[in-house]
C-alpha cells in the first residue's frame, strides 16, 4: 500500500515535489507486486485471492486515472478504459462507475449509452456483481 500512496503523493505533490512520471513507476510497481502476491495466494489454494487484492485493484484504478487525465503519461483514453474495466472486473465499484461513464461518453471506445445506463443503474441498486449483456 505504501507504493500506491507514495505514487499518488508524487502525482499530486502532496507534501513532496510533484513528479508524475515517477508516480507512474511507483503505481506500476505496486500493481506488479500486488499481482505477484495474489498469484501466489491463488496458487496456494485460496479461492478469492489474498490480502493484496485490494492493493492490486487500487493500483490499477489509479493507473487508469493517470491515463485518463494525462498525469505522468500521455493521455490515452483506450488504456484508461481498459484499466478501469480491469479494476471493475475485480470488483471495484468506483471503477465500475468510471466504466459506465466511459460507455456513456464514448471515452476510449464506442459510445454505448444503454450499457452505460445499465451499469449505472446496477450500481445504484447495489448490484456490483451483475453484468450488463
Amino acid at each position: 500500500m505504501a507504493q500506491i500512496m507514495y505514487g499518488i503523493a508524487l502525482r499530486h505533490g502532496w507534501g513532496i515535489p510533484p513528479d508524475p512520471p515517477l508516480a507512474i513507476a511507483y503505481l506500476s510497481q505496486a500493481a506488479s507486486n500486488s499481482a505477484a502476491v495474489e498469484s501466489a495466494a491463488l496458487s496456494s489454494g485460496m479461492k478469492k485471492g489474498g490480502a493484496a487484492k485490494g492493493e492490486l485493484i487500487l493500483a490499477i484504478y489509479e493507473l487508469a486515472n493517470s491515463y485518463r487525465h494525462g498525469w505522468g503519461v500521455e493521455k490515452d483514453p483506450v488504456a484508461a478504459r481498459s484499466y478501469y474495466e480491469t479494476a471493475a472486473n475485480l470488483g471495484d465499484t468506483d471503477a465500475m462507475n468510471e466504466v459506465a461513464r466511459c460507455y456513456e461518453e464514448g471515452f476510449g471506445g464506442k459510445k454505448d449509452r444503454v450499457s452505460g445506463f445499465c451499469l449505472s443503474f446496477l450500481l445504484s441498486i447495489g448490484e456490483s456483481s451483475v453484468r450488463c449483456e
